[in-house]
């Protein structure tokens, strides 16, 4: 449990953070996405970091209760899955779906979810309710 309050405050603060981010700064990141499918390096070194942290977190906190931990785990194989889908995948599926997300309205959708679930990570993580034990 005391690793998933320490991933709850790191995930908590920096999905508030990048989702605030994301909501106010759409230009930036559609031209970052698009950034992402030009530059092969980038998409390597990203892809592979990704699916790392993704693989730490499943490997060392594959825990699916409370709600809390399994969302932390959620995002862990999120992170292998879209890491290794990179890596992996065909770069005209790649492609495909960057110019499918590559929207500003997916930014603002993606910012509010990211930013509702930052608040409630970041509320578990530092003991603003009372946890279950």
């Amino acid at each position: 449990m005391p690793l998933t309050i320490l991933l709850a405050k790191v995930f908590g603060i920096a999905l508030i953070a990048v989702s605030l981010a994301l909501i106010a700064k759409r230009s930036f990141f559609e031209k970052i996405t698009r950034d992402f499918l030009q530059q092969d390096l980038l998409r390597l070194v990203i892809s592979f970091s990704e699916m790392v942290a993704g693989l730490f977190i499943v490997v060392g906190h594959n825990v699916w209760s409370p709600a809390p931990a399994a969302i932390i785990t959620f995002l862990g194989w999120v992170f292998v899955l879209e890491g290794g889908s990179y890596l992996l995948l065909p770069r005209h599926w790649t492609e495909r779906f960057i110019q499918a997300v590559n929207r500003p309205h997916f930014f603002v959708a993606s910012g509010i979810l990211g930013l509702v679930l930052g608040l409630y990570l970041t509320s578990y993580g530092f003991g603003l309710w009372p946890r279950l034990p």
